[in-house]
C-alpha cells in the first residue's frame, strides 16, 4: 500500500478553478474580436453595391443618346431608300413611255411603208399567185388522170385473169400430187394448226402441250378485243381470217365476202398487219363461199402476196379455187390434209391423229387442223406420248417450204 501524501487532494481542488477562469477569458476575447470583423464585411458589401448601381446609372445615361443617334441614322437611311425607290420608279415610268412612243412611231413607219406600195404592185403580185394556183390545179388533174388510168389498167388485167376461173373442183386427195413426196431432212413432218384461238385460257392450255401446235388466232373483235396480245405468247402463230361461208349464220364481224372490192380487202389486210406485227401466215375461218369464188380469192391472195403473208387453205370446200389463184400469182399452195375433231370424241380424234401421221409418212409433209375443244386437248395429251412415232411435229413455218 502506497503512502498518502498530505495536501494532494487540496492542491488538486484548488488548481481547477484557475484553469476555468483562463478559458472563459479566452472565449470572451475571441468573441470580442469576431464582432467588429462581421460589421466591416457588411459595410464593404453595401459600399460595393452602391458603387455598382452608380456605374450602371452612368452607363445608361451614356447609352441613351447613342441609341437615339442610331435610331435617327436608321430612320434617315430608310427615308433615303424610299426616295431612291421612288426615283427608280419614276425613271422606269419615263423609259416605258419613251419605249411605247418609239414603238408607236415604228408601227406608224411600217404602216406608212405599206401605204406607199402602189396598187399596181399589189395587182402584179396577186396575178402571180393566181397563175401558180392554176398551174398547181392543172398538174394535180394530170397526175390524178394518170393514176386513174393505171388503176383502170390494173383492174382490167385483174378482171381478165378472174374470168379464167377453173370449172372443176378439188379435194385433199387430189392435192397430194402438189407435194414433193420426198421426206424433208430429218424425216416426215406434221404441222398441227389449232384454229379459233381467242382467249387466254385457250392459249394457256395450248402451251401446256409438249408437242408443237401452231395457234391460229382470231382478229380482234367486239367480244375479244385483245386477241392480238395472245400472239406475243408464241414464237410462231397464224391469223384465222373470217371469210364468207355458203351455209353459216353465225358470221364473225368484218368477215370478207364475195364481191368485196380490192380496196376493202386491202384495208382488211392492212388492219391485220397493224394488229399483228410481223404476221407471216393466214388461214381461213369458214370461207366455203369466198374461196369458191375465183375472183374474190385472187384479190385476197394478191393482197397477201404484196404484204408478204402466206396463205394456207383450210379447204372448207371441195370447190376451193385457192390452188388456181395461187398458181396464177406464182405462189406456193399449202393446204389442210386432215380435220382432227369434226367429231368431238377423244377416241375418234385419236383415230384422225393416226390418219394425219400416215399422210405425213406417205407424202413427206402433212397439215392437220383442230380446234380448242376439251376433247381435243385430252386427245392431244394422250397422243403426244407415243402416237407421233416416225414423224416430227413442227410449227407451220417449218413445213410451208416443202409445198410446190
Amino acid at each position: 500500500m502506497s503512502p498518502k501524501i498530505k495536501g494532494a487532494g487540496k492542491t488538486a481542488s484548488k488548481s481547477k478553478p484557475k484553469n476555468s477562469s483562463r478559458n472563459s477569458s479566452r472565449n470572451s476575447s475571441l468573441n470580442s474580436k469576431k464582432r467588429p470583423f462581421n460589421i466591416t464585411r457588411a459595410f464593404l458589401a453595401v459600399f460595393v453595391l452602391v458603387m455598382l448601381a452608380w456605374l450602371a446609372a452612368l452607363m445608361m445615361i451614356k447609352e441613351e443618346p447613342q441609341a437615339k443617334k442610331a435610331n435617327l441614322a436608321q430612320n434617315n437611311n430608310t427615308q433615303k431608300i424610299h426616295e431612291l425607290l421612288e426615283s427608280k420608279k419614276k425613271k422606269s415610268s419615263v423609259l416605258d413611255e419613251q419605249n411605247s412612243s418609239q414603238k408607236i412611231s415604228k408601227d406608224n413607219k411600217i404602216a406608212n411603208i405599206y401605204e406607199e406600195i402602189s396598187d399596181e404592185k399589189l395587182k402584179e403580185f396577186s396575178k402571180k399567185l393566181q397563175e401558180q394556183k392554176e398551174e398547181f390545179i392543172a398538174k394535180t388533174a394530170i397526175e390524178q388522170n394518170i393514176s386513174e388510168q393505171n388503176a383502170s389498167k390494173e383492174q382490167s388485167a385483174f378482171e381478165k385473169t378472174a374470168e379464167q376461173a377453173p370449172k372443176y373442183s378439188y379435194s385433199a386427195n387430189s392435192h397430194s400430187k402438189l407435194k414433193s413426196h420426198k421426206a424433208p431432212n430429218g424425216g416426215p413432218k406434221l404441222a398441227i394448226i389449232m384454229d379459233d384461238i381467242s382467249t387466254n385460257a385457250q392459249a394457256n392450255e395450248l402451251k401446256k402441250l409438249s408437242i408443237k401446235v401452231t395457234p391460229s388466232i382470231f382478229p380482234p373483235e367486239k367480244q375479244h378485243p385483245k386477241t392480238a396480245w395472245l400472239a406475243k405468247e408464241f414464237s410462231v402463230y397464224m391469223v384465222h381470217l373470217p371469210l364468207q361461208a355458203l351455209n353459216y349464220t353465225n358470221e364473225k364481224a368484218n368477215t370478207l365476202r364475195t364481191g368485196d372490192s380490192k380496196e376493202k380487202i386491202s384495208q382488211r389486210i392492212k388492219d391485220i398487219k397493224n394488229d399483228f406485227k410481223g404476221v407471216k401466215y393466214i388461214n381461213n375461218h369458214t370461207g366455203s363461199g369466198f374461196t369458191s369464188d375465183f375472183k374474190s380469192t385472187l384479190a385476197l391472195l394478191d393482197e397477201l402476196k404484196n404484204s408478204e403473208i402466206y396463205f394456207i387453205d383450210s379447204l372448207t370446200t371441195n370447190k376451193s379455187t385457192v390452188l388456181d389463184a395461187s398458181k396464177k400469182l406464182g405462189l406456193k399452195y399449202a393446204y389442210r390434209d386432215v380435220f382432227l375433231d369434226n367429231e368431238q370424241n377423244v377416241g375418234k380424234i385419236l383415230k384422225m391423229i393416226n390418219n394425219a401421221v400416215a399422210v405425213a409418212k406417205k407424202d413427206g409433209v402433212a397439215i392437220a387442223i383442230c380446234h380448242p375443244y376439251k376433247s381435243t386437248f385430252e386427245a392431244l395429251k394422250i397422243a403426244q406420248k407415243d402416237a407421233f412415232k416416225g414423224v416430227e411435229v413442227v410449227y407451220v413455218d417449218k413445213i410451208y417450204e416443202h409445198y410446190k
